[in-house]
């Protein structure tokens, strides 16, 4: 497989011709080999595996998919495996991806935002840590690297000339497990019934800032009863010192009430969205204050459509020499005060981890408060500042054993 994989990096930029050409040893080793060889770990009767570098003129993103009999036969249909190649060929991505024909077809215009909805609904199926849940970057300007974006649903990246035989082989066997788990459950419900079902009403993918300074403004006179005169704004503060825990504090903390859950839910839910929409007007105001007025109209509510990619915002920073880059927030918002734990998931662990320092966390506290504020932690101060404690465990049945 590595030997294949670099063929295709290292000499498909170096033709020249814009035609496929058959001859060629990338395209000998790449479409014609490859997958015959793959065929050692999916049988022939229950897989169809097939790669691409074009049809006529040469493709943008190479691919290679390996589908389910059952499920699809088509790149342009259904859920199967991929392995999609970046147009710089600086790399490549191993993805459980979807056809973005059918989405087209059906939903015009509305494609990606539907793509991307059944994507989430599948993410939401699988846990596993070995696979990421981030959107991929294939470098690409044609719809269809959009489309092969859009519709990934876990994926891994392998840059060029830095993954070893080992490491493909194994990842590969792990996706095509959890690929048969979710071809295996399509029984009552195909792929298309699970489109129809989970499509439903499709709003645009993101909240752009305009409009979440529009909801900001009516949620706060509705959650303060103020007047439309008065404006709300998050103050930025220092990251809080360590406090000194009373080794009493167990016994003074107050009796414990019975808990109304469902209004606790509810608010806890409605402080993260109006924590979310603060640092949204946060972000625009810091943005136009430098200058970049165009970059604040960019900011992104990504976690109004996708909850799950572990970050609820995306904004923009400016670096050495004027260079743009992107910053993936994750809010953390409560009534209270702002020493208070938060909580963190693992997938939000990982990203942080992918991201290093272009993730960072706003904890935005006294959120309801007439002047609510936060402050920021960067990777390196959630690194040094901050101590980790395990409060829950995914519990699951074992797997029955056998009766002697």
């Amino acid at each position: 497989m590595k030997e294949e994989f670099n063929v295709l990096l290292n000499e498909y930029l170096n033709d020249d011709s814009i035609l496929v050409d058959s001859d060629k040893n990338y395209y000998i080793e790449f479409v014609k080999n490859l997958p015959e060889y793959l065929y050692n770990y999916f049988g022939k009767e229950k897989y169809l595996i097939k790669a691409s570098v074009g049809a006529g003129q040469k493709s943008e993103i190479p691919w290679l998919c390996i589908f389910n009999k059952n499920v699809t036969t088509s790149a342009t249909k259904g859920i199967y495996i991929c392995y999609l190649f970046r147009s710089d060929m600086s790399g490549f991505y191993l993805a459980l991806g979807q056809g973005i024909t059918t989405f087209e077809e059906l939903y015009g215009k509305e494609k990606y935002n539907n793509i991307k909805k059944v994507a989430k609904y599948f993410k939401n199926l699988i846990d596993d840590n070995n696979f990421s849940k981030n959107y991929i970057d294939l470098k690409g300007t044609k719809s269809l690297a959009k489309g092969y974006e859009a519709g990934t649903i876990i994926s891994k990246y392998y840059e060029k000339e830095k993954y070893s035989e080992k490491e493909l082989i194994r990842d590969l066997i792990n996706l095509k497990d959890i690929y048969d788990e979710i071809c295996e459950n399509m029984v009552e419900n195909t792929y298309m019934d699970i489109v129809s079902n989970v499509v439903g009403n499709i709003k645009s993918s993101y909240i752009i800032a305009e409009e979440a300074d529009k909801m900001l403004k009516e949620t706060l006179k509705e959650e303060n009863k103020t007047d439309e005169k008065s404006k709300v704004f998050l103050e930025k503060v220092d990251i809080p010192k360590y406090k000194k825990k009373n080794k009493y504090e167990d016994i003074t903390k107050k009796t414990i009430k019975k808990i109304d859950y469902l209004k606790k839910a509810k608010s806890n839910a409605n402080n993260g969205l109006l924590g979310e929409e603060l640092v949204i007007a946060y972000e625009i105001e810091r943005l136009t204050k430098l200058g970049r007025k165009d970059l604040a109209q960019k900011i992104k509510w990504v976690s109004k459509e996708d909850d799950t990619i572990g970050y609820d915002i995306i904004s923009f920073d400016i670096g050495k020499f004027n260079i743009v880059y992107e910053k993936y927030i994750e809010v953390k918002s409560t009534e209270e005060n702002d020493t208070n734990a938060f909580y963190i998931s693992a997938n939000e662990l990982n990203v942080m981890e992918e991201l290093k320092e272009q993730y960072f966390i706003y904890r935005v506290f006294k959120v309801k408060s007439s002047n609510p504020k936060l402050f920021i932690l960067d990777y390196d101060e959630f690194k040094n500042r901050i101590d980790l404690t395990v409060e829950n465990y995914a519990a699951r049945i074992k797997e029955c054993l056998s009766e002697n």
